[in-house]
């Protein structure tokens, strides 16, 4: 998110059961290059970027920003999780000519399969119910990135739409916070 309105930024970090979530520190480096150039990691999002162009434009710090959370588990990072304003001029949207908050999530290989995704994902939308009350966040992913669509599932989002972009089918998603009333 470019902004959260009255929503300071960086929060507290966010602890889970098993991890907690965090802004980027100088230690990430290694994890943040291995991360954006992993051919696996990279299949349904354009490809990897080349590593030594990507080790010489990294800073030794990691670049911090609103609505980025490293997820940290037992002191080392294991994946990204970001929340970002969706482009108002992206044709895809619930509430047209807006920009809702859009859910993003890159994890390392070897912490696939263990529930992380979800745990972390879970915890950022938490988050993101109490800093912006009823505000619905989005999600975009590759139908056939299958391990993404289960994700989304599991984490509640719905299907809004499907729509061609990037030469593959993409699956629009949106999650909406439970609001009760008093």
């Amino acid at each position: 998110m470019t902004e959260f309105g009255p929503v300071a930024w960086p929060p507290a970090p966010i602890r889970t059961g098993r991890l907690v979530l965090r802004e980027p520190e100088a230690r990430d480096r290694a994890a943040v290059i291995e991360l954006f150039t992993s051919p696996e990691v990279s299949t349904y999002i354009g490809g990897p970027r080349q590593r030594e162009e990507f080790e010489r434009v990294v800073p030794e710090a990691p670049k911090r920003r609103p609505g980025l959370f490293v997820v940290d588990l037992d002191g080392a990072m294991i994946g990204i999780v970001t929340l970002d304003r969706r482009d108002p001029e992206h044709p895809v949207h619930v509430r047209p000519g807006a920009s809702e908050a859009e859910l993003g999530y890159m994890f390392l290989p070897h912490s696939w399969g263990h529930g992380y995704a979800a745990e972390a994902c879970a915890a950022a939308l938490g988050w993101c119910a109490g800093a912006l009350p009823g505000e619905p966040v989005v999600l975009t992913t590759q139908t056939a990135n299958e391990r993404s669509m289960r994700l989304a599932a599991k984490l509640g989002f719905t299907e809004v739409e499907r729509y061609e972009a990037y030469g593959a089918e993409q699956w629009f998603g949106m999650w909406s916070p439970v609001v009760l009333s008093g």
